[in-house]
Parts: C-alpha cells; structure tokens; sequence
C-alpha cells in the first residue's frame, strides 16, 4: 500500500497539538510497513524549519512542500464573501500546490490519500482528477463548531458578527466535503456520532490521538505542598486559546493568588508574552518558546486548560495525562477523552468552581497525585499507540478494497 498524506503545515517540529496529530498518522503509517508520502503546505504561521528531526523526518517520507501566503487581506474577504465561500479554507488554496500534485500524480500513483484537515480540502477535484486513490478526511475537529462557540462567547457585537457568518461558511464548506470523500477518520467519538448522523453511509472510525508510551515516560513526581506550581502550555496564536487563557487569568487567578500567595503560574508556548506580557500578575511566569514541552510538563505540577470553546481532542491534555499530571478543565476542554471527572481529571466550567478545585487540589495533595497516576491508567489502557495503529489500518484496508 502507498499512502500520501496532505496536510496543511508542517508535521515536524511538533509545535502544537494539530502537528503531534498529523505527525502521529506518519509514525503510524511506518511501524505498519507502510509506504508513505508527505507533501504540506508550508506557512508563515508554520514555515518549514531545518533541523535533524526534520531531515530523519523528511529522509522516512520523501517530504515536499510548497510554501504559500495565508494572511487574510481585504480583497480576498471580498472575494470570499461575494462567492459566498469559506475565507478560512480559501486561505490553503493554492495554485503552486495544484501544479505540485498535478506534477506528482503523474509520476506516482497512490492507493490511498489522506487529507489531514479540512482545509486542504479545497485539493479534492484536482485529486480526483489526475488520481484513481481513495480519499480519507482527518477530522481533526469540527471546525465551523469552535467559530460557532466564539460566537457565544464574543461581547463585542461586530465580532460576534464575523464569528457568526465564519462559522456559517465554513460549515457549508465542511459538510459539503463528505459528499466527495471515501470515508474520514475523526479524533473523536463526539466528532464521529456528528457526521455518522448527517452521512450514515459513508464509512468512518474514531481515532483518537495515541501515545507512544515510551516517549512519554511517567517521572511520578510527588507535589511539594510548599511550593504548587500551575501551568499551561499552549500556542496564543489560536484563538480559543486566548479566549480561555484571558478568561483564567482575569476572573480565577486573581482569587486564588490571593487566597494561595505562595501558588505560582507558568504560561509557555508561542505569543504568550505578546498576548499577556504587558499583564501585572501576581506570580506568574511567561515563556514564549520552551526547548521541550515534555520537561515544562514535567517541571510542574498541575496543568490548567480553561477553554471555553474549540473542538475536538486536545492533545496537550493527552500528553499532560501521559505524563501524570492533575489536569483541571472544562467539559469542553476534555471533549473527545474517555475521562471521568475527580477520578482521572478534573472538570470545572465557572470560574467559582475552577477556583474551588484549584483550593481542593491545594489542600488534598495525596487525592490530586492520585488523579495523576490514573491519568497515565487511562493513557495506558485506552490510547497507546499500538491500540491505535491496529485500528487506524482497519480503516485503510477498508476504504482500499
């Protein structure tokens, strides 16, 4: 079997969770024997960068791509709305791209192509085109949802606006796409019960993010009650992450930097210090860029994921169960995850019952490293990485025959 996958960025460096995602799909494909191709779009937001982990990645997957300009201009929101298509998916239209698949499908044929996302949706005619290969969608998430609940969320009546009629047009694109494609694999079960619904013949298989556990290794780090340390971890350049970060910071830590002066807070990942560094703030650290995002989790104890929008499964928190960690969200933060609240995490929607279970976490600091090792119970029992690979190769054989 030969397999090329199409993606939106670059699966290597791993710089958020849509690329452990992608990246994972890759690692899947080879320890099954599988021949496999990469070709992404390469951007400002996520350019291709050299390093020794991208040349073995590149030598493995014979990886190409095509560098293109996403920034949204005036004209092209005229363009769009005057065609009434999706500015967030006309962003990943490309004719370079077009001209490199043109190129590639006449010197290779594929038995399998996999669209990591949407957005590289827009390439399904020219696929069909030039190739006979059967198509599979990487649900990542339900995309149009998350605008759909920025929306909710938006005070700002104007934004609220443009939340709105985004979401609208990128739900057409979105729901139109499964009439072109020959099955989709979401993260999610959420996610699957969703399309399932709308497309009950079409064929398609949860599959979730998985954990390669020997990457992930479990320190079982012990809590120092004399000096608990918060975190989040996350890249400010999406914007549910703003949103709840924003949130967190002005309505709960406040309370309880007041009520546990010692308590630190740690915020890391790309544009952190331009979204909240100019924010006076008791006790709280912020790091742009950290060498590796497994060690930041490491160093700390309790991980903290206040989205209030979004969709789909967050992979920082399935590396943050990996690892051990009490982890405190939303129900929508831990969407997707097979979790039970106050056995292997903990689920706090407001912002008096975030700061109660950061105050229970506090004076419970057994019960929260309890939490923590049934996180990695969890992690080990249903999303390593062998279970998933088992199951992702049943659904290419599926949609191959």
């Amino acid at each position: 079997m030969k397999i090329l996958q199409l993606t939106h960025k670059p699966p290597v460096p791993a710089i958020d969770g849509g690329c452990l995602a992608m990246r994972q799909i890759t690692t899947c494909l080879l320890n099954a024997g599988v021949e496999v191709k990469v070709v992404s779009l390469a951007t400002a937001k996520h350019p291709v960068v050299l390093s020794e982990e991208f040349i073995e990645y590149c030598n493995k997957t014979q990886f190409e791509s095509v560098s293109i300009d996403t920034k949204v201009t005036i004209p092209k929101a005229i363009t769009s709305f005057l065609k009434r298509t999706s500015l967030q998916a006309d962003r990943f239209f490309s004719k370079e791209m077009v001209q490199k698949l043109e190129t590639l499908f006449a010197q290779e044929k594929f038995d399998v192509i996999i669209l990591e996302s949407v957005f590289v949706g827009g390439y399904i005619e020219t696929i069909r085109k030039h190739s006979d290969a059967r198509i599979l969608l990487r649900v990542h998430n339900i995309e149009y949802l998350i605008w759909k609940r920025l929306s909710k969320q938006e005070k700002n009546p104007v934004k609220k606006m443009a939340y709105r009629y985004l979401s609208n047009s990128l739900k057409r694109f979105e729901l139109a796409l499964f009439k072109k494609i020959d099955g989709y694999m979401p993260i999610t079960e959420v996610d699957y019960l969703f399309f399932k619904e709308k497309y009950p013949a079409l064929p398609g298989k949860v599959i979730p993010f998985g954990i390669d556990l020997s990457v992930y290794q479990h320190e079982n780090r012990k809590i120092d009650a004399n000096k608990i340390s918060l975190f989040h971890i996350g890249s400010m350049n999406w914007q549910p992450n703003i949103e709840g970060m924003t949130w967190f910071l002005e309505n709960v830590w406040k309370q309880v930097a007041e009520k546990h002066p010692k308590l630190t807070l740690a915020l890391a990942g790309k544009d952190n210090k331009a979204i909240f560094g100019n924010i006076t703030l008791n006790n709280v650290q912020i790091f742009d860029f950290v060498e590796s995002a497994q060690q930041f989790i490491n160093e700390h104890d309790i991980m903290i994921v206040p989205l209030l929008s979004g969709s789909g499964m967050r992979i920082k928190i399935m590396e943050g169960l990996a690892l051990g960690k009490p982890i405190i969200t939303t129900t929508i933060g831990a969407e997707g995850i097979e979790i039970t609240d106050k056995e292997n995490i903990f689920i706090a929607n407001t912002t008096e019952a975030m700061v109660q279970t950061i105050d229970f976490c506090v004076n419970h600091i057994e019960k929260c490293e309890e939490i923590g090792k049934n996180a990695r119970k969890l992690i080990e029992s249903k999303y390593a990485q062998e279970i998933i690979t088992k199951d992702f190769m049943a659904i290419l054989d599926a949609v191959s025959l």
